[in-house]
């Protein structure tokens, strides 16, 4: 009579309470290459939220649209018989014109006459540039309401050549309330607002645009030259709105970084994964005489098999919800001390990156397999326990 035997099992938790240290460097390592990986892409993509929302975001209930000469009325025979004062005021009352004929639609609650001033953003990697509308001290009340700006340090600006610019831009420019921009700007006050902002007095010179504030999104701001009978001349007429800015920031943002940083993601995998193979295989060398001693006594590869994937699964999801907690804490850490104090916009959850990690994790344990079963087919009983086989 045929007996049916139970096969026996090892406990992989039996290891791991025996061996605290040895798995916890292990669980450490791991937790370390998630963090390390993790963090890295927090750092790099905080650019890329920066840019979103420094373009993209901006553009969302607002737009600037700029005229030709020939739109703005000025011919040949004006070049030949105004003066240069004489011209500007004719550019900038046909701004004023245009301006009226905009706010006529009820989409448009103001169309403000610009001059633009350059700013800079510093984020981790690179340098963004925006501009600030220069304004007549009329339309700062409408405009600054319009952007949710308050102001929370000195004073609003009344005179050519004063700025007021929000407190992002201030903090990562390491600028104070009072200093000089470009030797000729004047910044007298900090504003609080949800998105980099910030407007000047314009000096005495002309109107280059319009900036169109609205209730809802305008993707092609081109529509407003049929809404004033103008005909929009590509290359001379200009428009700066979503569907623009949300090229830009594809091109010179996303493709970029894409392009630049996917060798830094394999560089870090690569050389993470490498060192943790070796730590690894020396490891189970380690663990020889252990398995032959499980042998001789009875116990099946396959059961030696299942308590090594049993104590691997075990660190390899230690490790994961580990990192994961240690990398939150980074992520909030950094963003305190290094992202908000320097005024640059950071994301805390990628999903996409977390799942590139599981998927790498997962790949390493494939990868692993080939170093124990390698460890399982060396395996001998008792009487060669003492073999130099590695």
């Amino acid at each position: 009579m045929k007996q049916n035997t139970k096969e026996q099992k090892i406990s992989p938790m039996r290891y791991v309470r025996n061996n605290k240290r040895r798995v916890s460097v292990l669980i450490v390592s791991l937790c370390l290459c998630f963090a390390i990986i993790y963090v890295a892409n927090f750092l790099i993509m905080s650019t890329d939220v920066t840019a979103r929302k420094l373009w993209v975001d901006s553009m969302e209930n607002s737009c600037d649209i700029g005229f030709s000469l020939d739109n703005l009325g000025i011919t040949d025979e004006d070049f030949d018989t105004m003066e240069t004062s004489e011209l500007i005021e004719k550019m900038n009352s046909k701004y004023k014109e245009y301006e009226k004929k905009l706010e006529e639609d009820e989409n448009i609650i103001k169309a403000i006459p610009f001059a633009s001033l350059n700013l800079t953003i510093k984020p981790p990697i690179g340098m963004l540039v925006y501009n600030i509308p220069m304004i007549d001290p009329e339309n700062a009340d409408i405009l600054m309401k319009h952007n949710g700006a308050k102001l929370i340090e000195g004073k609003l600006p009344e005179k050519p050549y004063e700025i007021i610019i929000d407190k992002a831009t201030m903090l990562n420019n390491n600028f104070k309330v009072g200093d000089k921009y470009n030797d000729k700007f004047t910044i007298t006050g900090m504003l609080e607002c949800d998105i980099y902002f910030g407007y000047g007095i314009i000096p005495d010179t002309r109107y280059v645009g319009l900036n169109v504030l609205t209730k809802k999104r305008i993707d092609d701001a081109k529509v407003l030259f049929s809404t004033l009978g103008l005909e929009y001349v590509e290359g001379s007429d200009f428009v700066n709105d979503y569907n623009t800015f949300y090229k830009d920031y594809e091109i010179y943002v996303v493709d970029e970084m894409q392009q630049s940083t996917k060798y830094i993601y394999i560089g870090i995998f690569v050389v993470l994964f490498v060192s943790l193979f070796v730590v690894y295989t020396t490891y189970l060398r380690d663990r020889h005489n252990e398995w032959c001693l499980y042998c001789s006594i009875g116990y099946s590869r396959r059961s030696i098999y299942l308590s090594i994937m049993g104590e691997l699964l075990f660190t390899f999801i230690t490790a994961i919800l580990s990192g994961v907690i240690i990398t939150a804490v980074m992520v909030i850490a950094l963003d305190m001390i290094i992202m908000k104090p320097k005024g640059i916009t950071c994301q805390y959850f990628y999903p996409d990156k977390i799942t590139e990690i599981l998927c790498a994790f997962v790949l390493f344990i494939g990868l692993l397999q080939i170093p124990i079963k390698y460890a399982l087919y060396k395996i001998r009983t008792i009487d060669a326990m003492e073999d130099d086989l590695y």
